[in-house]
C-alpha cells in the first residue's frame, strides 16, 4: 500500500499564480495525496480559484481563516485536519516537477531520516536563473550561517512533526522565520534531516530580491540564528558567523549580487 501524502499549503494574494501551482499537484505521478488549503485572509481572487478546484477534485480541501493570522498558525491548521503519513510542503507561488512527490516518497520508504527535501530551479518572469542545493546530510551547524532545508521542498513524517508540535507561533515565527524555529526544534531532538540531491521543484524568487529586504528583516534573521546558537550548543567561536545578515546591511549592492547570483549557482537550464 503506498503512503499518503498531506500537500500543507498556506495561501495569500496569490491569484496570479496559484493556478499553475495547483495544477503541477494534480499532474504528479504519484496520486496517493490531499492537498490542504488554508486561506490567509486573501483580498484578491485567491480564495476564489481555490474552491474551484476543491469543488472539482475531492482530494482538495480548502479552509479559511477570519482574518490574517500568519503562515505558521496557517499552516497549523492544515495540520489539523491532515490525514496522510507523510507532510509535505509547498507553497501557492511555486510549482512541482512532475515526480517530486513520488522521488520523495520513495526516499523516505527506502532512508533512514524523518524529513527530506531537495534541490530548487530558482525562477522569475524572465525563466530559471539559477539553482539551489542544500547539502545531502546537514548537521545542525548548518543554521548558523543558513538551514537545512528550502522549506517548500520539504516532506516530514507525520508523527515526527506532531512530537514538536508543529510550527511554533511566538515572535520569532511572526518574522517570517517559522521554518527557521522548526529546524531547530528538529536538530533538539536529533531528529536525521536528508536532501536529495536534484531539483524537485520551481521556486519563485526575484534575482534581485536581497536588494529588498528590509533592516527590520535583517536584525530579526541575526537574532534567530544567535537564538539557535544557544539552543543548539553551537561553539562561541562559530556563532560570530550568525552575524552575517548584519554585515550583508552594509555590503555595496554590487557585491551583494555576486554573492547572491554565486550562492545560486547558474546551470543554463532551459524551461
Amino acid at each position: 500500500m503506498t503512503k499518503k501524502v498531506s500537500i500543507i499549503m498556506g495561501i495569500y494574494n496569490c491569484e496570479k499564480t496559484l493556478t499553475e501551482s495547483i495544477d503541477s499537484i494534480i499532474n504528479q505521478s504519484y496520486d496517493n495525496w490531499e492537498l490542504i488549503m488554508c486561506d490567509d485572509g486573501s483580498t484578491d481572487r485567491t480564495y476564489e480559484i481555490a474552491l474551484k478546484y476543491a469543488e472539482k477534485d475531492n482530494r482538495i480541501k480548502l479552509i479559511k481563516n477570519k482574518k490574517n493570522i500568519g503562515l505558521a498558525k496557517t499552516l497549523n491548521n492544515c495540520l489539523e485536519i491532515s490525514t496522510g503519513d507523510y507532510i509535505m510542503r509547498h507553497d501557492g507561488d511555486d510549482i512541482m516537477v512532475k515526480d517530486r512527490i513520488e522521488k520523495q516518497v520513495g526516499y523516505m520508504n527506502t532512508h533512514n531520516c524523518d524529513a527530506c527535501g531537495s534541490g530548487a530551479y530558482l525562477f522569475d518572469e524572465t525563466g530559471i536563473w539559477g539553482l539551489l542545493q542544500p547539502s545531502a546530510i546537514p548537521d545542525r551547524k548548518c543554521m548558523v550561517t543558513g538551514a537545512p532545508f528550502i522549506h517548500p521542498t520539504v516532506i516530514m513524517k507525520k508523527d515526527k512533526l506532531n512530537q514538536v508540535r508543529g510550527y511554533s507561533v511566538n515572535e520569532l515565527t511572526r518574522q517570517r522565520l517559522e521554518d527557521y524555529d522548526l529546524w531547530i526544534k528538529f536538530f533538539e531532538r536529533n531528529y536525521i534531516l536528508h536532501n536529495i540531491q536534484e531539483p524537485l521543484i520551481y521556486y519563485r524568487e526575484d534575482r534581485n530580491s536581497y536588494n529588498r529586504r528590509k533592516k527590520k528583516f535583517r536584525i530579526a534573521e541575526t537574532r534567530a540564528r544567535l537564538y539557535a546558537c544557544k539552543r543548539l550548543n553551537i561553539p562561541y567561536l562559530q556563532r560570530i558567523l550568525a552575524l552575517k545578515p548584519l554585515i550583508a546591511m552594509i555590503v555595496p549592492n554590487m557585491i551583494m549580487r555576486y554573492y547572491h547570483r554565486k550562492k545560486a549557482r547558474k546551470k543554463g537550464i532551459a524551461n
